[in-house]
């Protein structure tokens, strides 16, 4: 099948999604009752419920966030992010974004890209923890899952026995010095 240049394919009336950077390119596709798989070689690049309704859309907003990186001015007609399976926090995060900035749907794409590498869950916690620090950007949210996603290693505790030096026991200090200083005030 040959993927259209908005990155879909259409299989029994309906149009699946796949990556736009299959635009144009010849790929295989196989269902089965309950899914619809999309392959380029061997390898599977789009997986979707199938749908038995007629004249339906059926896409993923992960397809489209490299094109919204290069064409941020259309994240707030892009149709995967108006009927995706993002949180309602992610869209109230993006008015946010341009209300206060003027490349706010660049800022937000960014924020989509996040949810490539880490999963949509820890990146809405961190926008929340973020959003709620203030003054926040992409760049906020990556540090914070970044912190998040870093073990926490604790530094065991010193042995003193590693350290003999240390064993001793340490003098008393000559305070009769103190005391002579003491002494002439006086």
């Amino acid at each position: 099948m040959l993927v259209h240049s908005t990155g879909r394919v259409r299989f029994q009336t309906n149009d699946y999604s796949v990556p736009i950077q299959y635009a144009y390119q010849r790929i295989t596709l196989k269902a089965d009752p309950f899914r619809v798989c999309l392959f380029a070689g061997s390898e599977l690049i789009a997986d979707h419920p199938r749908c038995y309704q007629k004249r339906q859309v059926i896409e993923d907003w992960r397809h489209y966030v490299p094109l919204l990186l290069k064409k941020s001015f259309a994240v707030p007609w892009a149709s995967a992010l108006r009927h995706g399976d993002l949180p309602p926090v992610f869209e109230a995060a993006r008015l946010e974004l341009v209300a206060h900035r003027a490349d706010g749907n660049r800022e937000f794409a960014r924020l989509l890209e996040l949810c490539l590498t880490h999963d949509v869950h820890s990146v809405e916690t961190a926008l929340a923890r973020a959003r709620a620090q203030g003054g926040w950007s992409t760049d906020t949210v990556r540090q914070v899952l970044n912190f998040a996603s870093t073990p926490q290693s604790l530094a065991p505790p010193l042995d003193p026995f590693q350290y003999p030096a240390y064993q001793g026991v340490t003098p008393l200090p000559d305070l009769s010095a103190y005391n002579r200083l003491l002494e002439v005030q006086s």
